[in-house]
């Protein structure tokens, strides 16, 4: 992923790029991208994005991942150079071998296109 998609996924979603920072407060999201397809100036991508949160019940990281699916579901973001469109897509509770660690996990499908000069 290109640095300049990456720091507007940033910026869209609020999240850390890969993984949080050493001490990061929580709750916090973490965004992940994965290149599906690539054709005719349009690229296909899994958007993973989790929410983190150290607390008794899932409803916080629910809650914020609420808000961003609100924000992100049918998208038509604009960049220099790029339209990205954003779709929900698979969400789950993920268990943690740390009972105070709640996450929740959501895989948005997106969309890039190239916009032509």
């Amino acid at each position: 992923m290109s640095g300049a998609l990456k720091g507007e996924l940033e910026a869209l979603t609020g999240a850390y790029y890969e993984e949080a920072p050493e001490g990061a407060a929580y709750p916090y999201m973490v965004f992940s991208a994965r290149r599906l397809t690539e054709d005719a100036g349009q690229q296909v991508y899994t958007l993973e994005v989790n929410a983190w949160d150290q607390h008794p019940y899932y409803s916080r990281a629910e809650g914020m991942m609420d808000v961003l699916e609100g924000k992100l579901h049918r998208c038509n973001y604009m960049t220099e150079g790029h339209l990205i469109r954003i779709f929900k897509g698979a969400r789950q509770n993920i268990p943690d071998s740390d009972k105070t660690i709640k996450r929740v996990r959501e895989q948005f499908e997106m969309r890039v296109y190239e916009m032509e000069d």
